[in-house]
Parts: structure tokens; C-alpha cells; sequence
């Protein structure tokens, strides 16, 4: 069995994110050995775009495998590997029946080291079974965390009849003054269900700064 030494994850069971979406807060582990594997690519995108059970043959040959980094002493991951196909990489985390139950990317250095395992490596036939399509994300993680920071801001004071509030956030925004409240209400959803831009985000921005201060 091939294995990849010293690698950063991000494990996320919903999502999975490109490493320059990676966020400080995010839970980080340093695997210090994982099997690698090659598919072929027809396999690799029904794993990356579909929920996916493997059968018991595969997770008995990658069972305690896995080393995970603590701050004392070296414990296991159950199941876990690295899929590749030539040109990308990605870690999976297995329940024992068989389904995923985390995914991760890779630090574009990691991504590339491992890539260049791809013609030492035979490619492994997988057997596997769909269990359904994963969602498709639209939009960077970073812009969606700023449309619910926002949203959530502007419910919870128009809820809380803060109109000053909520016209001081309209001008930053639109550069108009606007008595009431109801429109300024519906402006912003109308506009953060509609494609994100520039203005909208220097108002995450000033939201986030006033809950620091």
C-alpha cells in the first residue's frame, strides 16, 4: 500500500473547501500518515459530486491506517484515505458501513506532492455505490458567510424596531435616506438574494466591526 506522509486537512462532513477558503477557526489536523489511491477520473468525480458507500474489501484494507498528529502521543482514524486521479486530490473519512462521513482538500503544496505519486501508482477499481448528488455550492464560503451576517443583523433590528440602526446600515449601503424601515427591510433581502457585490461586503465588513468594538 502507497501512503502520504505529513499533510494539513480540513475535514467538513456538508462541505468540503478549497484551501483559500480555509478559515483561521477551522479545526485543522496534521495526518502524519494516509494510504493514497488512483481512480480512475469517471470515479473521481462521482466522488466528488455525489455522496458515495464503498464496500467492506476497501475499508478493511485502509482500516487504523491512518495516523493523526496529537499534542502528546499518535491516535487513529478508522477510515481514511486519499483519492486521486491524475490531476486532483481528495481525503475522505469513512463510517465502518461504508459511507463518507468527512472530506477535505489540500494546501495547494500538499495537493502537488501528492500528484506527483500519480504514475508510481496503479490505479485502484473501487467498488462503490451513489447514494445521491451532493448540493452545489454557488458561491465562495466567504460570501456566504457574509450574506447570513448580514441577514441576521437586519432581521434582529427590524425585529427589535432599531431605526436608527437600520437607516445608519442603508446609507453605508445605498448612499440614500429612507424613513422607513419596512423598505429598507425588503431592499436588503431583495439584494442579498440577488448576485453579491462590493458594497454589500464593505457593509459586512462595517457590521463586523462594530460587534468587535
Amino acid at each position: 500500500m502507497n501512503y502520504y506522509y505529513d499533510v494539513i486537512l480540513n475535514w467538513g462532513e456538508d462541505e468540503v473547501y478549497d484551501f483559500f477558503e480555509w478559515n483561521e477557526t477551522d479545526y485543522l489536523e496534521l495526518i502524519k500518515k494516509i494510504p493514497v489511491f488512483k481512480v480512475k477520473h469517471k470515479i473521481f468525480l462521482d466522488i466528488i459530486t455525489n455522496n458515495i458507500k464503498v464496500d467492506s474489501d476497501f475499508l478493511n484494507l485502509i482500516k487504523d491506517k491512518t495516523l493523526v498528529s496529537g499534542e502528546k502521543s499518535l491516535t487513529k482514524i478508522d477510515y481514511a484515505c486519499l483519492i486521486l486521479d491524475g490531476k486532483s486530490v481528495i481525503a475522505l473519512e469513512f463510517l465502518e458501513d461504508g459511507h463518507i462521513i468527512n472530506r477535505s482538500k489540500l494546501l495547494i503544496d500538499d495537493e502537488l506532492n501528492v500528484l506527483e505519486l500519480t504514475y508510481s501508482l496503479k490505479e485502484y477499481d473501487l467498488n462503490y455505490e451513489i447514494i445521491n448528488n451532493l448540493p452545489i455550492r454557488k458561491n465562495l464560503r466567504q460570501i456566504e458567510e457574509a450574506k447570513r451576517l448580514i441577514l441576521l443583523e437586519i432581521t434582529n433590528l427590524y425585529n427589535a424596531f432599531d431605526k436608527d440602526k437600520l437607516q445608519y446600515l442603508y446609507y453605508e449601503y445605498k448612499k440614500e435616506k429612507i424613513e422607513d424601515i419596512n423598505t429598507i427591510y425588503q431592499v436588503f433581502r431583495e439584494d442579498l438574494s440577488n448576485k453579491f457585490n462590493n458594497n454589500l461586503m464593505k457593509l459586512y465588513y462595517i457590521i463586523k466591526y462594530y460587534h468587535k468594538v
